[in-house]
């Protein structure tokens, strides 16, 4: 959604260690709010559209500066300024990209298969992980760091797939038989890898057969 322009405004960001859980459908953040990662910093936008990346330029540098930690952007209207339209219901819904290095954990991960559960399912720039397991290998390009097309989480859940493609023996073709699009909608479904893995394989050889 886009805001129209107003009247420049001053904001001051903030990075506050945090973890979220999430038990069925909801989710609960805590938060050390007496302490933070770094220096505030203040910056100055017309629109919600314009404030944006200036927060994902702060939670990039902050991310940087503390890898690995876990937090959350506050963003504060400092004194004077008249906050722009549509601000409330972006800042309300994270719409922002706020919490994008906040780390959320399932609170009973479910087995599928005979194997783990998901222990995180990441965000852009926190890792996917299965439970009991450290985060498969993925990364994020500078290029993809610094647009909306990298997703940590999403990279992660892939190559988790990969793993289980390859681990069962499917066709090296089998993960290439969907589209970006659709596997980014099976992650965001919260597919379980194992689920995703099976689905591709049974895809791939109806494919190969009607060849």
């Amino acid at each position: 959604m886009s805001y129209p322009e107003t009247d420049m405004a001053f904001f001051t960001l903030s990075a506050t260690p945090a973890t979220a859980k999430r038990e069925g459908y909801f989710t609960s953040t805590t938060m050390a709010l007496m302490s933070q990662l770094g220096e505030r910093r203040i910056v100055e936008a017309k629109s919600v559209d314009g404030l944006k990346p200036l927060i994902l330029s702060f939670g990039r540098d902050t991310a940087l500066q503390h890898p690995g930690k876990s937090f959350k952007i506050m963003v504060t209207v400092n004194r004077g300024s008249r906050k722009p339209r549509g601000f409330d219901a972006a800042y309300d819904s994270e719409a922002l990209g706020t919490s994008e290095w906040l780390e959320t954990t399932v609170a009973d991960p479910v087995p599928h298969e005979g194997m783990a559960g998901v222990a995180s399912w990441g965000r852009r720039y926190t890792p996917f992980r299965m439970d009991g397991a450290e985060p498969r290998e993925a990364s994020l390009t500078e290029a993809e760091r610094l647009s909306d097309d990298g997703h940590l989480g999403f990279k992660g859940w892939a190559a988790e797939v990969a793993a289980i493609l390859d681990t069962i023996g499917a066709p090296a073709t089998a993960l290439g038989s969907e589209t970006r699009d659709a596997l980014v909608s099976r992650y965001r479904a919260h597919q379980h890898p194992a689920l995703a893995a099976a689905v591709l394989t049974a895809s791939s050889m109806a494919e190969h057969l009607a060849a």
